[in-house]
């Protein structure tokens, strides 16, 4: 079935005071349009886009779609949309609308390309759109600690920006490694959390990154307090991403460590917080990642205070202890002016933080999973060495549930699986260290392969999940974080005598 093509065009006014917002949130307006794809189907013989429409909000900054209806059948389908400015793409299958709550990702520019693709009698699709928002241009706004404001643009990558709420959230250590933010930035309005957020316009709009930095929030998951100084945190996790199938964690590769108190007040205690606050000089850093530091000012109870430089935005964003590299908090609360005050947020030992924290829901759940970082090393015979995993790490499924494997690796060749718990990406023998030391040796492995002369025809297996029953390495236990790397000889390496694979990073999971 042909459809004709439809556009949504929108002038949108270029003044602020049209719209209402709160102080955080990245000003928008919500249009309500409603366009029907009506019942299609794929009835031909092969794959094929049977629907397709744009929508433009004229001069928007960025926009999101969403949708008061969408048909899938469970697999064999897929919705698509495409930002014209920068060919940005998002795929959402019948799960991802679920996840996301029948919304799309934000797109930078003012215009989309909507689809839908499906196989061959993959039965009847529809799409019903319901509204889009658009983004407009944010007023100047300026407050901070002293006269001046003293943050820097930061690339952490232990944090995200929290949408359309307009907040900060970051990762943690816990088992599934999810995240910390305000209690007030918990409602229903935190939806969408990104990473590697890039710079505004020159007016001050947010900009977006491509979809698969962009995950969902699980509702279920969510459990916070909005009470006021002291008693404001929110703990909550995402799904994952819809294009990747990774979750933040194993993009990012990094947490906080959560300290399980915040320290005794000591002047000499340095604080960083580190979020997306709003910013109109230059206005490409409004909402973008910025850090400062500044003083220790008090703790009292679950009340930590300090005089370093936030903004609206920064709500969420982790207390730093500067000096121990530990988070004591979420700050949630302004309160410095140019001629004193302080900045406020809830400390890490907060009872009911930490309840919800031994007692985790939805996407937050104790969970093992592996995924691939760093980069690996051409041999000799100019193959890509790799690492790889099957199965789920577990700290009770015992032998043969988890193996990591190596593959591309020249044939009968003497190797070794390095771990460790903490990555690096260090030089090493015209190659890269993956790992940062200590670091433990499992038994040598012999590559097999094709006999005679050298080619790729080598690979390694370790049964990893033999290993952690075993009780041989007793830092294998439920939620532990761990970094591998497979070594291999290679004498005819010119830029030395070792093969290396790319890392392997996994959690142990129950």
């Amino acid at each position: 079935m042909m459809l004709r093509t439809w556009l949504l065009a929108l002038s949108l006014p270029v003044s602020f005071a049209a719209v209402a917002a709160a102080q955080d949130t990245p000003p928008s307006l919500e249009i309500a349009r409603t366009y029907d794809t009506g019942l299609v189907r794929n009835t031909g013989e092969r794959a094929r886009t049977i629907a397709s429409f744009p929508v433009r909000a004229e001069g928007a900054p960025w926009i999101r779609l969403a949708f008061s209806e969408i048909e899938l059948p469970e697999r064999g389908a897929t919705l698509v949309i495409t930002s014209v400015l920068d060919g940005a793409r998002q795929e959402l299958r019948a799960e991802h609308c679920r996840q996301w709550r029948n919304t799309s990702a934000y797109f930078n520019g003012d215009d989309v390309q909507v689809e839908i693709l499906a196989d061959p009698s993959s039965g009847p699709c529809r799409v019903v759109l319901a509204s889009v928002t658009a983004g407009v241009n944010p007023p100047s706004r300026l407050t901070q600690c002293g006269t001046t404001d003293d943050r820097v643009l930061s690339s952490d990558p232990r944090q995200g920006r929290a949408l359309p709420i307009g907040c900060t959230a970051w990762l943690i250590d816990d088992c599934s490694h999810n995240f910390l933010t305000a209690g007030h930035c918990s409602t229903t309005s935190l939806q969408t959390i990104e990473f590697n957020v890039p710079l505004s316009t020159a007016s001050g709009a947010i900009q977006h990154p491509p979809p698969q930095d962009q995950y969902s929030v699980d509702v279920g998951s969510k459990q916070s307090t909005n009470g006021g100084i002291g008693n404001d945190w929110g703990y909550f996790g995402v799904f994952p991403n819809a294009s990747t199938g990774l979750r933040p964690y194993q993009k990012q590769h990094a947490t906080y460590v959560l300290a399980p108190a915040a320290p005794a007040f000591d002047a000499s205690i340095v604080i960083r917080i580190t979020g997306y606050g709003v910013d109109s000089s230059p206005p490409q850093n409004n909402q973008v990642q910025q850090t400062s530091t500044g003083p220790y000012a008090l703790h009292s109870g679950t009340h930590v205070a300090y005089r370093t430089d936030t903004e609206g935005g920064n709500s969420g964003s982790p207390v730093l202890w500067e000096q121990q590299n530990l988070a004591i908090g979420i700050h949630t609360h302004g309160g410095c002016s140019a001629s004193g005050g302080s900045n406020s947020g809830t400390a890490s030992e907060h009872a009911g933080l930490r309840a919800a924290l031994a007692n985790p829901l939805g996407q937050c759940a104790c969970r093992g999973e592996a995924s691939t970082y760093c980069t690996g090393k051409i041999n000799s015979q100019g193959c890509l060495e790799a690492i790889g995993s099957s199965g789920t790490p577990s700290a009770t499924a015992g032998p043969g549930s988890f193996h990591v494997t190596g593959t591309q690796i020249l044939n009968n060749r003497l190797g070794v699986l390095f771990y460790a718990h903490a990555l690096a990406s260090t030089p090493f023998q015209g190659g890269t260290m993956c790992l940062a030391a200590p670091l433990s040796r499992t038994p040598a492995q012999l590559s097999g392969g094709n006999p005679g002369a050298p080619d790729c025809s080598g690979t390694f297996d370790f049964d990893m999940g033999a290993r952690i029953a075993s009780g041989a390495d007793a830092s294998l236990v439920v939620g532990a974080n761990v970094f591998a790397q497979y070594f291999s000889r290679d004498a005819a390496s010119p830029s030395g005598p070792y093969g290396l694979t790319n890392g392997l990073q996994f959690t142990v999971g129950p």
